[in-house]
């Protein structure tokens, strides 16, 4: 059996969606750089030990920093795919999930670099983000289902 993928004219929105996720994985780079030149965290260290975090507001700042660069990097692929394949049949609705989950990420970076958060609790603004993700995760499986189906 043999099956003809028409992708719908709106995809480019997906694939605009899909670049947009890379520039937000460039922003938690630019990010994350002066959280680590201040605190003097140098390569190849990934994270400063809980014992200098306690110490120095600076490499808690990087730690948190870093860990949502971290953090993004786990999700980004599942995201790509359930916009990539529910972007198939549903092609705006996945763009503005992607959308809206790259601006969650924002969100999630800029709340766990908070000052103020010393608990690393700002985050949770973008927690809603996983919202997101799975609600594109179910598309890509109802596009999957559908095409085995016919």
């Amino acid at each position: 059996m043999s099956l003809t993928l028409t992708v719908p004219q709106e995809y480019g929105y997906v694939l605009a969606t899909a670049t947009l996720s890379t520039v937000v994985g460039w922003y938690h780079t630019v990010n994350t750089a002066p959280y680590r030149r201040a605190a003097k965290v140098p390569y190849p260290n990934a994270y400063a030990s809980a014992a200098e975090c306690k110490e120095s507001k600076e490499k808690y700042l990087f730690n948190c920093a870093q860990r949502s660069h971290a953090n993004f990097l786990e999700h980004q692929p599942q995201m790509l795919v359930g916009l990539l394949i529910g972007g198939l049949k549903y092609p705006v609705l996945s763009a503005c999930l992607g959308t809206a989950w790259c601006a969650s990420r924002v969100a999630y970076t800029i709340g766990y670099c908070r000052k103020d958060k010393s608990d690393g609790s700002g985050r949770r603004i973008g927690g809603v983000a996983s919202a997101f993700e799975l609600a594109l995760m179910v598309m890509s499986g109802i596009t999957g289902y559908q095409m085995i189906m016919g």
